[in-house]
């Protein structure tokens, strides 16, 4: 397995990726292409953006990336997306996007990094094992419109 720079052409199959992942358990959300490839061409468009896809015999099988988030005089890094495919789940595939993505934020003089997910999930589990951890300080509000 290789784990490499995004893309924009790799834009395309991780969309499709993200719709086969965010629309299954245990997220379950509904999602279709032509959204998750909005998003992630925002993403990829954003100031500051970084992101590594990991490859297997050409196939992508997971993503992860964010953007430069300046404050107070610190570099700080927002993971805004993290997925890998259903069925390479808990092999070390996301524990090496993550590795990489550290390894090149702390060459480039990142102080931290941050990240939303979803509360007591596996994905909690998995940010926590890494010494990930929660913001006692930070709640998120939204209201639909």
């Amino acid at each position: 397995m290789d784990i490499c720079a995004i893309a924009k052409l790799d834009l395309q199959v991780i969309s499709q990726l993200y719709v086969s992942v965010f629309s299954s358990p245990p997220w379950n959300e509904d999602w279709e292409f032509t959204w998750a490839y909005e998003r992630l061409n925002w993403i990829y468009q954003s100031q500051g953006f970084a992101g590594y896809i990991a490859l297997d015999s050409k196939q992508i099988l997971g993503a992860i990336m964010g953007h430069f988030v300046p404050f107070k005089g610190k570099k700080g890094f927002e993971i805004v997306e993290f997925l890998v495919a259903a069925n390479y789940q808990n092999q070390g595939i996301g524990k090496k996007l993550l590795t990489q993505l550290e390894l090149n934020l702390k060459q480039d003089n990142y102080d931290y990094i941050w990240l939303l997910t979803a509360k007591d999930s596996s994905a909690e589990s998995f940010y926590c094992q890494r010494n990930y951890q929660r913001d006692c300080k930070i709640v998120l509000l939204n209201k639909e419109l």
